[in-house]
């Protein structure tokens, strides 16, 4: 452990070292996608971070043709909103997701991360849709991003066209091109253009979005306050922490304030990441609630990224040939959400499901505590710890995916095997804060925007 803790304090501080050399470059870092550093999902930013953690891994040509080709995508984004029926009163506008399970036969909206809905006319929503969904009809005070229905999925013109302006924006620097020749530009490009159609037509008295860090909602920030920088803006981080936060260094985002669920999380924002103590504040998770074992025991669950399934499907059948106790527990398979169509993932529950019945126990109990993550472990461990359950842990890469203890004192991390990882709490509700109460949005949300 004593290793992963030195190297991730020292991945920390080369990171903060090449954004400082970036910026110095004159280099927008806070929406440069080569410095949204992830060490959960297949982006440009999770190459710039091994390139300068390991020193030698080039980007993957296949990522790079499947980005350039995501681009093309794009061409058909578009927002709709009803121009005619604009609220003239000052108003405060929430930047979200939405998908058709939000919307309600009479169009009203609801947030599944701030867990309120479009019924407050004080509050008008810029939702991102992820399914594209557009119902027939919704409130007047929300406004949506979607991809139009078009026969053409992809249009290479629209491409061609991206990348011609951008060696003419950036006069063939190509320090700069490198930064910005990538889907997540082009995206936050578009979402800009067409928000700001929006911004231009509304009295807006605080702006708040559901915060990761991602490039495009810096870039919305940034639009705010040059709109006007007196707008205050407010940032929800919805999940639990993740091991290693990198992709939420801070950037000098004009960000006035940023509400999170966890005091650990607060003094890891500060001591690790650069933020001001002054600009966090903890509050209470408004999308969670204690679920009591019901959502986490019991389970194993699949990788996000699976570039390795032969490599963890090796060290599950060397877990459960070792760990007699753990055979009696039927584990259920669970896919990431956005991974659910994937063949390989299926293929991959398949082969779990397989060894897990190879090796199962004739005896099986029915209330555990124990679950089982395979790749990043990413915020939904944390989560199931602060319910109850014991966590095993099969990270991809151990220097990136492994809870450290020198960065979270609350977990106690012990090594069992060959990047195999077993977590406990030390102290409950630091880390990630849960309660079950009702109209926390009001109650905990509300007082601060005051």
């Amino acid at each position: 452990m004593e290793k992963i803790n030195k190297f991730q304090t020292k991945i920390l501080n080369c990171c903060k070292k090449y954004l400082i050399s970036q910026k110095n470059n004159k280099i927008d870092i806070s929406t440069s996608p080569l410095c949204f550093f992830t060490v959960w999902a297949d982006t440009p930013g999770y190459y710039k971070l091994n390139k300068i953690a390991i020193k030698n891994r080039n980007l993957n040509k296949y990522f790079v043709m499947k980005n350039l080709l995501s681009i093309s995508k794009n061409y058909n984004l578009n927002i709709l909103f009803n121009k005619k029926k604009l609220p003239s009163k000052k108003i405060n506008l929430i930047v979200s997701y939405s998908t058709k399970n939000n919307f309600d036969i009479r169009g009203n909206f609801k947030d599944d991360f701030f867990d309120y809905d479009s019924s407050d006319t004080r509050f008008f929503w810029l939702l991102i849709s992820l399914d594209n969904f557009i119902p027939k009809k919704f409130r007047e005070n929300i406004a949506i991003i979607s991809h139009k229905k078009n026969f053409f999925k992809y249009n290479l013109i629209y491409l061609l066209k991206f990348l011609k302006n951008l060696v003419i924006d950036y006069k063939l620097s190509i320090k700069k091109i490198k930064h910005f020749c990538w889907e997540e530009s082009n995206f936050s490009n578009n979402i800009s253009s067409l928000s700001k159609s929006l911004f231009n037509q509304l009295n807006i008295n605080k702006f708040v979005i559901n915060y990761e860090g991602v490039p495009f909602q810096n870039k919305l920030i940034h639009d705010i306050k040059n709109k006007n920088k007196n707008i205050k803006t407010f940032g929800y981080l919805h999940c639990a922490p993740w091991p290693l936060q990198l992709d939420l260094i801070y950037k000098s985002q004009p960000l006035d304030e940023l509400i999170v669920s966890g005091k650990q999380q607060k003094i890891v924002l500060k001591k690790f990441l650069g933020w001001n103590n002054k600009k966090i504040t903890v509050i209470p998770s408004l999308r969670f609630e204690k679920k009591k074992y019901k959502e986490f025991n019991g389970f194993l669950f699949t990788p996000y990224n699976l570039d390795n399934s032969e490599n963890y499907l090796k060290r599950l059948e060397d877990y459960l040939v070792k760990m007699k106790n753990n055979k009696s527990i039927n584990f259920k398979i669970r896919i990431h959400p956005l991974n659910k169509k994937s063949k390989k993932h299926q293929m991959f529950k398949k082969n779990c499901e397989l060894i897990l019945r190879k090796y199962k126990s004739k005896k099986t109990v029915n209330k555990i505590n124990q679950s089982l993550f395979f790749g990043s472990a990413t915020g939904v461990c944390i989560q199931a710890l602060e319910e109850g359950t014991n966590i095993t842990h099969f990270p991809n890469n151990e220097n990136l995916d492994v809870f450290s203890e020198k960065i979270w004192p609350s977990l106690k991390v012990r090594k069992i095997g060959e990047m195999i990882y077993d977590y406990k709490l030390r102290r409950k509700d630091q880390t990630f804060l849960v309660e079950n109460k009702k109209n926390k949005f009001s109650k905990y949300f509300l007082p601060i925007l005051q």
